[in-house]
């Protein structure tokens, strides 16, 4: 199934952490989302984007404001060739069916679910729902080519379509879907078999993290200089994460590094912040800080500013640490400041099921 959205209003074009917010929500109940629109109320092609909408996805989601309200419910009975009828939420088409305060769904084949939200208020129902058999799963240390190599023919087996996307260095995300008569758990199944070792089967791999760490009843810590923190905000962001996760540390300054975990003032001195020496220490200082089982530390430069003739921007030291060992590796991610941020954050996770691959796969 196809699934857009429409957001109407210029308001929702400013405020996007709202609208990454009703994306989540949305997706929810729709597993995926195949693409976002954002028009003004008064955008004149507003009927025309509406009515291909409608045509082109199975399933629209349309996001107004109070202000857009009117307007949108007025074009969706228009698409309908119906009347608009008073209810306590505003004007809605006759022929809506199914309807809840501040939103209401029509159509057949094709859905139709127009909702009126408010950034400071709770979110309306979404009353769309996928009927697709659905999973994601993420494969470590491979190439697109030997993830075709094995999934295509299971694929071709067992009915399924997938799609392959590159999330950092070594590490991939993997949409699949039930085509008709399909057997996903088959493929699933059989994919996990294939490669132990290489294939975790998560909607969030954050998720899988927590869910593992809490059966070993273990923790996770952080040391993180470029990225700022991200990791431990993406880690947090899932239910259930302070089970495994006491707290971490930015460490932006190599004064702060020194201080607050250790790293000695030569080993900045002789190789600098940005090198695999310190991200060692950095470990070291992170797990006997925060008392946990399992650390990842990064430092780098992203950007647009701090490059040398030796480390240009992109250039990001990541590791990963136990009481047993270390895996410290010297990367270079493309693109601004904030990929660069997400791409060394995720290649931290990737590390981190590297080293614990006998507990964490």
């Amino acid at each position: 199934m196809k699934n857009g959205i429409l957001f109407i209003g210029k308001e929702f074009s400013i405020n996007r952490a709202f609208c990454d917010y009703l994306s989540r929500e949305a997706q929810k109940r729709l597993w995926h989302i195949d693409s976002l629109h954002y028009l003004s109320e008064k955008d004149k092609d507003l009927l025309f984007v509406i009515s291909e909408a409608f045509k082109y996805f199975d399933n629209t989601l349309i996001v107004t404001s109070t202000k857009s309200y009117p307007t949108a419910s007025k074009i969706v009975a228009t698409l309908f060739e119906d009347n608009l009828v008073a209810t306590p939420s505003g004007l809605i088409p006759s022929k809506a069916t199914k309807v809840t305060q501040d939103s209401f769904l029509i159509g057949s084949d094709h859905l139709i679910n127009l909702i009126k939200a408010d950034p400071t208020k709770s979110l309306p129902p979404i009353l769309l729902e996928s009927s697709d058999e659905v999973a994601s799963l993420y494969l470590f240390d491979t190439s697109p080519k030997k993830i075709d190599q094995i999934l295509q023919p299971l694929a071709a087996s067992y009915n399924i379509d997938y799609h392959t996307t590159k999330i950092t260095a070594q590490l991939y995300q993997i949409h699949a879907q039930n085509k008709r008569y399909g057997d996903l758990g088959m493929f699933l199944q059989n994919a996990k078999l294939m490669l132990p070792k290489n294939v975790i089967v998560a909607h969030n791999i954050f998720a899988h993290l927590i869910d593992r760490l809490s059966q070993l009843q273990k923790s996770v810590t952080f040391a993180e200089s470029c990225t700022g923190g991200l990791l431990a905000s993406m880690l947090t962001q899932v239910p259930g994460s302070s089970a495994v996760f006491d707290g971490s540390v930015v460490t932006y300054s190599n004064q702060i590094k020194h201080r607050w975990l250790g790293v000695r003032e030569q080993t900045l001195q002789t190789y600098g912040a940005v090198s695999e020496e310190t991200v060692q220490e950095m470990l070291q200082g992170a797990l006997a800080l925060a008392q946990a089982h399992f650390a990842i530390a990064i430092s780098g430069i992203a950007g647009p500013t701090g490059a040398t003739p030796t480390k240009p921007v992109g250039t990001v030291v990541v590791g990963a640490g136990d009481g047993d060992g270390q895996i410290v590796r010297t990367m270079h991610f493309e693109g601004d400041r904030n990929y660069i941020q997400y791409q060394a954050a995720m290649y931290g996770i990737k590390l981190l099921y590297e080293l614990a691959s006998d507990e964490l796969f």
